[in-house]
């Protein structure tokens, strides 16, 4: 028989009420003329250490990062690198030319996101001349969705149980209020109306893809092509 995929809620992370993030550089709306270097991003945090195993239980019995605390860093809507270096010039890589949004939280050694009032920050720049046409119209004072955990290839013991988590920014979760539709593999589950992180068990080995849409208040979706992200996990 399939095993039946669970959510349940994980709890008992340490609180960093005081967690900070600040983007640096580049500021918000800069043009950075030259399209051909890999963008560096400078990222500032206070109230907790980069680089260090988190005080409480290393691993939780789930997928951990061995070096310890690091920022989660999103391009546009891409996967999050890590990034364990304070207030040091980050690569992100060569972007195409035109507008892009950087987003980034710290984050605890087992990949979970720290959720403090000003452990979020992001900025949007461009690369090369500011293009023509269209770009998704993401506002980033509006409700604001952005995908972190699950992400990659799980294996072992770590595909047992796997980490689900995001961060919500200028919206509050709750029963009456902001909530995230959550679909693994194009079946709904049930609505997430508490913002913590979440276990998913049971996930059969091979691809599954992870889906999430914020929706609002009155059962509408909230517009941005931020807002209801999905990715393709891989368990082995």
């Amino acid at each position: 028989a399939t095993p039946k995929i669970s959510i349940e809620p994980a709890t008992g992370s340490p609180p960093y009420p005081s967690a900070k993030l600040t983007i640096v550089s580049p500021s918000e709306g800069q043009v950075l003329k030259n399209a051909t270097d890999s963008v560096r991003v400078v990222m500032q945090v206070t109230g907790i250490d980069l680089a260090v195993p988190t005080g409480a239980d290393s691993t939780k019995g789930i997928a951990y990062s061995k070096q310890g605390q690091h920022i989660h860093v999103i391009v546009d809507e891409k996967p999050y690198m890590a990034n364990y270096k304070n207030g040091q010039p980050f690569n992100i890589g060569v972007l195409a030319p035109g507008k892009h949004t950087i987003r980034a939280f710290p984050s605890y050694s087992w990949h979970e996101s720290i959720k403090a009032p000003e452990s979020f920050a992001a900025r949007t720049f461009s690369v090369g001349a500011t293009p023509s046409g269209k770009t998704a119209a993401n506002d980033l004072k509006a409700p604001l969705l952005t995908y972190s955990r699950p992400k990659g290839a799980y294996t072992g013991s770590d595909a047992g149980r796997v980490l689900l988590d995001f961060f919500v920014a200028n919206a509050t979760l709750g029963p009456d209020s902001y909530r995230v539709m959550l679909a693994i593999d194009g079946n709904a589950m049930t609505d997430i109306v508490k913002w913590q992180p979440y276990y998913i068990t049971g996930l059969a080995k091979g691809k599954h893809t992870i889906k999430l849409q914020l929706i609002d208040p009155k059962g509408n979706a909230v517009p941005g092509s931020f807002n209801n992200p999905s990715q393709e996990i891989t368990i082995g």
